[in-house]
């Protein structure tokens, strides 16, 4: 055979096989669900009697079983999660967008934020001019939670990039408070308010 075949046939080869070893690296690296494993172990005695010889025969089994659960998400981490989210979708709009900031942070609501929400919306704030407001959430401050509690108070502070029309954009910092209740396992947003 050709010395060119031969060299083309193992270069392509070793180019396959490192592509191959790259992916598995890849598939290989990508992050597991944080998980808890929970052991129960079983023990069962039984008595054996032999009554030929009086003596007397124990034997124990035991049984072992691994089952695993989910962690579930710690409050502190989860009212955190929430209000960052809540903060940046609901903070963030355009006039062009016809409230599509509300509309998209309506899984993040109690059915009371929800209804003022509604009045933001029928309330129809239009402006004649074109205004863009992008909000980036740096802080969040847990300021009133206990452990166990269903209800809690944050402050998230926030960097705001505000156009007005055709001039440049101003920046500014603001803080945002937001009350949440958890609401079947899972913490949203009742109430929100500029400070």
């Amino acid at each position: 055979m050709n010395k060119k075949i031969i060299i083309g046939i193992v270069i392509a080869a070793g180019v396959l096989l490192l592509a191959v070893l790259i992916l598995l690296i890849i598939a290989l690296r990508q992050p597991q669900p944080a998980t808890d494993t929970q052991t129960n172990e079983t023990t069962t005695t039984t008595d054996v009697t032999t009554t030929t010889n009086s003596t007397t025969t124990s034997t124990t089994d035991t049984t072992t079983t691994e089952t695993t659960q989910p962690v579930e998400q710690d409050d502190r981490q989860a009212i955190t999660a929430a209000a960052r989210s809540f903060t940046e979708r609901f903070g963030s709009y355009s006039t062009d967008t016809n409230f599509e900031n509300i509309e998209l942070s309506r899984y993040l609501m109690t059915e009371s934020m929800s209804k003022q929400s509604d009045k933001i919306i029928d309330a129809g704030q239009t402006t004649a001019k074109f205004t863009s407001v992008t909000s980036a959430v740096t802080g969040v401050t847990l300021t009133d939670f206990a452990d166990g509690a269903t209800g809690a108070t944050v402050e998230v502070a926030v960097r705001q990039k505000t156009t007005v029309g055709q001039a440049d954009a101003t920046y500014s910092n603001v803080t945002a408070r937001l009350t949440l209740k958890k609401v079947s396992n899972t913490w949203k947003i009742d109430s929100f308010r500029w400070l």
